[in-house]
C-alpha cells in the first residue's frame, strides 16, 4: 500500500483495506455505505445491518474530508455508540451522523461496527509526539476499558505512556501495540499515524486509523539524536550504581524534589538559565549551607544533573543531605534506603518529599513518623536516636541568636549594600557581571539556601501544629495572613507609591528569574501592570492571629517534652521571621541576578548578539572572560552555537518527571500527581492563561511554573491560581496562602493539561475537588 492511495481512502475504506492483512491486530467486521446509498435504499441497508449484527453497534462517521493528510477533523462529526439493533434506533443514529456533516456529499460515508463493551484497555495511540514529531509512541488509555472516554476527553481513569521507537515495554498490551505501530509504519512509511484501539482477552483490535497532523515538526540530526539517547541510558546506568561517598544502594531522579528545578527554570530551560541555576545554587552552594545547618556533609556532590536538556535532582544526594550529621553512618544508611524505597512505592509524592517522605527536622508530628519507621524494622533505640538528632538540629537553628540563621539574615543586608556600591562603581560590564555573580553566591544564594531551610522548617512546624490539632484551620490561615512578605508589600505599594519609587523597589523582578528573554517589571511595566485591578488588590481586614490559653499551654507542653528549650511565643516568632526572611532574601539576591542579566544583554549587543541569542550561552563562558583576554565576540558566538544546537536537539527528547528505574528513559507513564491545594477556600470562575493579554481580574489563572517574578499576578485581583509544577512549600504556595487566594500548586502534567482547557472551573480546596464547568 502506498501513501498515495492512503490519501484517497476514507476512514471506513482504510479499515476495510487492512482487514485480514495485519499480523498484530484484527479489524472488526463492518458495513459501509454512502449518503447516496442511504437516500436510495435505507430499508435494505437496515436489513443488512440487522442480519449481520445482533449485539449493539457503533455508528461511525467517514466523510470524505475527514482525517486527510493535511487536515484532521477528528471529533468534528458525530459517531453514535451503543446503538440497539432495532430499525428505528439505527435509522435515528445514522441520520444523526449524516446530519453532522453539515451538508453531506453523495460519496460521504457512514460505517457500522459491533460495539466492544468488555475491553481490558481502550484508547488512542500516536506514532509520534504530536507536539514535536519526535520518535515516541504516545498512548493514552482508559484503564477501565471504556472505549469513548479518552477520545471524548471526559473525566476518566486515564494513563498516558511515552515509548521511544527503539524500545518495547514489558507489558503485553503495550508491546502488542508497539508491534502494530511498527507494522503500520511499514505500510505508511512517510505518514505519522493516529489510531484508536481496544485490547480484549490478549487480542488487539484496531478501531480507527487516521493521519496524525503535526504542525511543528522539530528538525534534528538523527545520528546526534541517537547518540544523546545512548548517553542518557549510559549516564543513568552509571549514576544508579553504588557510590563510595554516598549512603543509599540506589537513587532516583526528579524534577521537583528539593530545589525543584522544574518550577524555577522549567523542564527544558535554555542554557543560560540552566547554567546560572547550577552556578548560583545547585553545584556547590546548596550543600555548603545545608552542612552549616547541621546536616550531613555532601559538598562536592552536584545536586542537579542534566539528562536530555531536562534538569533533574539526584534524589540520593538530596536525601543524604537531609540526614543530621550527628547520626552514625549505619543508621543513616538505613534511613536513606527507607526514604528511597518509600518514594519508589509512592512516586506521586515526588513534589512533596520533605513533608511526606523525609523527616528532616523536629515537628509536632515527629512521633507519627517514628512510628512508621518502627513498622519498617527500625528499633526503638534507632528511632530515639533519630528523634534526638532532629530535635538537637532544629533547636540549634531556632534557639541560637548568634548562629547561622542570624548570620544569614545579616548577609542579605550586606548584599543590599554591595549591590548599590557595585552598580555605582566605574568597573566595566565584564567586571560588574563577574562581581554581581560572585556577590550573589556569597552574600545572596548562600544565605538564602540557609534561610530557605529555616523557612521550610517553619512551614513544617506550622503544618504539623494544624495536623495535630494544636491549631485550628482558622488559626493557621490567620497566622499566614499576618506574615508580611514581598508579595503583600508589592500589592500594597503598587497602590500607594509613585511609579518611580515602585519600580525602583520592584523593577528588577521578572517572570522566569533566570531567563534573560523575560522582561523585567521596569522594562515593560505596561505588560504587567497596565490593567491591574487595584481595587481588589488588598484583601481587607481579617481577624488577626491569636490563640487561647489552653492552646498555648498544650503547645508549651509538647515543646517541653521534646526539650526544645523555647516556648510557644518564641516558636511563633521564629516561624514568622523564617518565612519572611526566606522570601525577602530571595527578593534581594534576584536583584543581583537580574542586574547581571541586563549587563550580559548590553555586553552581547556591543558585539552583535540579541538577548534571544544570549539565552543559549553558558554563564561559565561569560565569567571566564573576566580573567582571560579571550574575545567576547568569539567566546559568545561559540557558546551560543553550542547551546542552540543542544537545546534544539533536546526539545525532541521526552523524559518523565521522576525516574526511579533506568528503563523509564525509554518508556514511562505520566505520573498521576497529588496536587497541593492551598487555603480552604472555594472559587468558581472563568479560566485564563497568565500569558494571555486581557483582564485577569476575577479569573482562575493558569501558569506552568511560577517563580517570584510572577508576583505581578497578585496585583490583578485574580480569583485563583493553578500551576503545573510546584510544592506546598514553594514560593507561590506561600504567596497564595498569605493573600488568601485559592490555588492548586503542582497539579502535574496530566491534570494541568486537562484543567487548563476548561472555560470555567470550580476549585474547592477544603474538599480537594476540581470540577470543570459552571
Amino acid at each position: 500500500m502506498t501513501v498515495a492511495n492512503y490519501v484517497s481512502l476514507t476512514k471506513a475504506d482504510t479499515l476495510a483495506s487492512l482487514a485480514g492483512r495485519l499480523k498484530h491486530a484484527s479489524i472488526l467486521p463492518q458495513i459501509t455505505f454512502t449518503f447516496t446509498q442511504w437516500q436510495h435504499d435505507s430499508e435494505q441497508l437496515i436489513t443488512d445491518i440487522l442480519t449481520q449484527f445482533q449485539q449493539p453497534v457503533a455508528v461511525r462517521s467517514s466523510a470524505k474530508n475527514e482525517d486527510t493528510t493535511t487536515q484532521s477533523n477528528a471529533g468534528k462529526y458525530s459517531s453514535v455508540l451503543n446503538v440497539a439493533t432495532e430499525a428505528i434506533a439505527l435509522q435515528q443514529a445514522i441520520a444523526q451522523v449524516f446530519n453532522s456533516y453539515d451538508g453531506a456529499q453523495a460519496d460521504d460515508q457512514v460505517f457500522i461496527q459491533p460495539m466492544i463493551s468488555d475491553a481490558d484497555y481502550a484508547g488512542v495511540a500516536f506514532s509520534h509526539d504530536a507536539s514535536t514529531g519526535a520518535p515516541y509512541y504516545v498512548i493514552s488509555t482508559d484503564l477501565t476499558g471504556d472505549t469513548q472516554t479518552v477520545t471524548a476527553g471526559v473525566d476518566a481513569q486515564t494513563q498516558t505512556w511515552y515509548i521511544r521507537h527503539d524500545s518495547k515495554p514489558e507489558q503485553l498490551w503495550l508491546a502488542q501495540l508497539v508491534d502494530l505501530l511498527q507494522e503500520l509504519a511499514l505500510l505508511y512509511p512517510a505518514q505519522a499515524l493516529d489510531l484508536e484501539f481496544v485490547f480484549r482477552s490478549n487480542q488487539l483490535i484496531l478501531l480507527q486509523l487516521r493521519p496524525l497532523i503535526i504542525n511543528n515538526t522539530l528538525d534534528f540530526e538523527a545520528t546526534q539524536y541517537q547518540t544523546e539517547l545512548h548517553c542518557i541510558d549510559k549516564k543513568l546506568h552509571r549514576l544508579t550504581q553504588r557510590h563510595p561517598y554516598l549512603l543509599g544502594e540506589q537513587t532516583c531522579f526528579g524534577v521537583m524534589p528539593d530545589w525543584n528545578p522544574a518550577e524555577i527554570i522549567g523542564m527544558k530551560p535554555r542554557p543560560l538559565a540552566l547554567s546560572l541555576y547550577k552556578e548560583l545554587i545547585t553545584d556547590a552552594i546548596w550543600a555548603t549551607q545545608r552542612c552549616n545547618y547541621g546536616y550531613r556533609d555532601v559538598r562536592d556532590h552536584a545536586l542537579l544533573i542534566v539528562l536530555g536538556g531536562t534538569p533533574y535532582i539526584d534524589i540520593r544526594v538530596s536525601f543524604n543531605s537531609f540526614i543530621p550529621a550527628s547520626l552514625d553512618t549505619a543508621l543513616a544508611e538505613k534511613l536513606v534506603n527507607f526514604y528511597l524505597n518509600k518514594l519508589k512505592q509512592a512516586p506521586q509524592l515526588h513534589d512533596k518529599v520533605e513533608f511526606a517522605i523525609v523527616a528532616s527536622c523536629f515537628a509536632f508530628d515527629l512521633d507519627d513518623k517514628l512510628t512508621e519507621l518502627a513498622a519498617h524494622n527500625f528499633s526503638n533505640k534507632e528511632c530515639q536516636q533519630i528523634r534526638s538528632a532532629l530535635i538537637d538540629l532544629t533547636k540549634n537553628i531556632i534557639a541560637d541568636n548568634q548562629g547561622v540563621f542570624a548570620k544569614d539574615i545579616a548577609s542579605i543586608t550586606q548584599l543590599e549594600h554591595r549591590q548599590k556600591q557595585l552598580i555605582a562603581s566605574d568597573l566595566n560590564k565584564l567586571d560588574k557581571i563577574y562581581w554581581l555573580i560572585q556577590d550573589c553566591k556569597r552574600y545572596g544564594t548562600l544565605p538564602f539556601a540557609g534561610l530557605a531551610r529555616a523557612g521550610f522548617i517553619a512551614m513544617q512546624l506550622l503544618a504539623s501544629l494544624k495536623y495535630k490539632r494544636l491549631l485550628t484551620d482558622d488559626n493557621y490561615q490567620a497566622f499566614l495572613r499576618d506574615v508580611r512578605t514581598v508579595s503583600s508589600s508589592l500589592v500594597h505599594d503598587k497602590q500607594h507609591l509613585p511609579a518611580s519609587e515602585f519600580f525602583a523597589q520592584y523593577g528588577h523582578l521578572r517572570p522566569g528569574t533566570y531567563e534573560i528573554t523575560s522582561y523585567r517589571y521596569d522594562e515593560q511595566p505596561e505588560k504587567y501592570f497596565a490593567i491591574a485591578d487595584d481595587s481588589k488588590a488588598d484583601s481587607g481586614a481579617s481577624a488577626g492571629f491569636s490563640l487561647s490559653l489552653q492552646q498555648l499551654n498544650a503547645i508549651n507542653q509538647v515543646l517541653a517534652d521534646a526539650k526544645m528549650d523555647l516556648d510557644a511565643v518564641a516558636l511563633f516568632n521564629f516561624i514568622k521571621q523564617a518565612i519572611e526572611a526566606r522570601e525577602y532574601s530571595k527578593f534581594v539576591f534576584t536583584r543581583s541576578l537580574s542586574d547581571a542579566l541586563v549587563l550580559i544583554e548590553q555586553l552581547g549587543q556591543q558585539v552583535g548578539f540579541s538577548r534571544e541569542q544570549l539565552a543559549f550561552a553558558d554563564i561559565k563562558d561569560i565569567l571566564r572572560l573576566h580573567s582571560t583576554t579571550h574575545s567576547a565576540a568569539a567566546t559568545l558566538q561559540s557558546s551560543i552555537a553550542l547551546g542552540q544546537n543542544y537545546y534544539r536537539l533536546c526539545q525532541s527528547i521526552k523524559l518523565p518527571a521522576l525516574i526511579s528505574s533506568t528503563h523509564q528513559a525509554r518508556y514511562f507513564a505520566l505520573l498521576a500527581d497529588e496536587p497541593n491545594f492551598i487555603t480552604t477556600k472555594r472559587v468558581s470562575a472563568a479560566c485564563t492563561s497568565a500569558n494571555q493579554s486581557g483582564n485577569l481580574a476575577g479569573k482562575i489563572v493558569f501558569i506552568e511554573a511560577a517563580d517570584p517574578g510572577y508576583d505581578w499576578l497578585f496585583s490583578h485581583g485574580i480569583a485563583g491560581l493553578v500551576t503545573q509544577y510546584g510544592g506546598c512549600n514553594s514560593h507561590m504556595a506561600i504567596r497564595a496562602q498569605e493573600l488568601g487566594i485559592p490555588a492548586i500548586i503542582g497539579a502535574g502534567e496530566l491534570l494541568y493539561n486537562k484543567w487548563r482547557t476548561a472555560k470555567w472551573l470550580t476549585i474547592d480546596c477544603a474538599s480537594k475537588k476540581v470540577e470543570p464547568g459552571q
